[in-house]
């Protein structure tokens, strides 16, 4: 007996997660400029950013709770979690990144390539287009319950070689 085989079982479980990751991202960016193409420049940006809050919230909070984490209680497991966020939703070559603790209360994050900047820069549209980064971390701080302002010293969308990024965590969970 001839048993059929599913064509997408001859993909391995790397390349179904790399093609979905990629659909995210064209699905994302053609949203946007329907969006943009629909209601302007600075109408989409708001809805990018308050989207993405949403989003944020969710993926953070899927992520969490599949590594079963309550609570951040140090700088260390902060750094722990949104790297492990930035891995699993935008790894190299989407994302290069890295984290550097100041203090206990204040970290830099550098990044040093984002697809999406590369992307915005190749169609000519960066100086319409405002990160929504900012707002989807925002979204990972409050499913992590944390009250957490950022800072952005370079900007790799203004031309600087990365995106130096003050974290500033107002308190650690009890």
């Amino acid at each position: 007996m001839n048993v059929p085989i599913k064509l997408s079982d001859q993909l391995s479980d790397k390349k179904k997660i790399e093609i979905l990751r990629k659909n995210w991202m064209s699905h994302d960016a053609k949203y946007q400029m329907t969006i943009v193409q629909r209601f302007g420049w600075e109408e989409a940006n708001k809805l990018n950013k308050q989207i993405i809050t949403e989003m944020g919230k969710t993926m953070m909070f899927r992520l969490k709770n599949a590594l079963s984490i309550e609570d951040i209680r140090s700088p260390e497991e902060f750094m722990d979690i949104c790297s492990a966020a930035v891995d699993f939703y935008y790894p190299s070559p989407i994302m290069l990144y890295e984290f550097k603790k100041n203090t206990d209360m204040q970290l830099l994050a550098v990044i040093k390539k984002c697809a999406v900047i590369d992307q915005i820069k190749s169609i000519g549209v960066t100086e319409f287009y405002e990160c929504g980064c900012f707002a989807m971390r925002q979204g990972w701080y409050k499913a992590l319950g944390l009250r957490v302002k950022e800072e952005c010293l370079t900007c790799l969308k203004e031309g600087d070689k990365e995106c130096n990024i003050l974290v500033n965590v107002k308190r650690w969970k009890e």
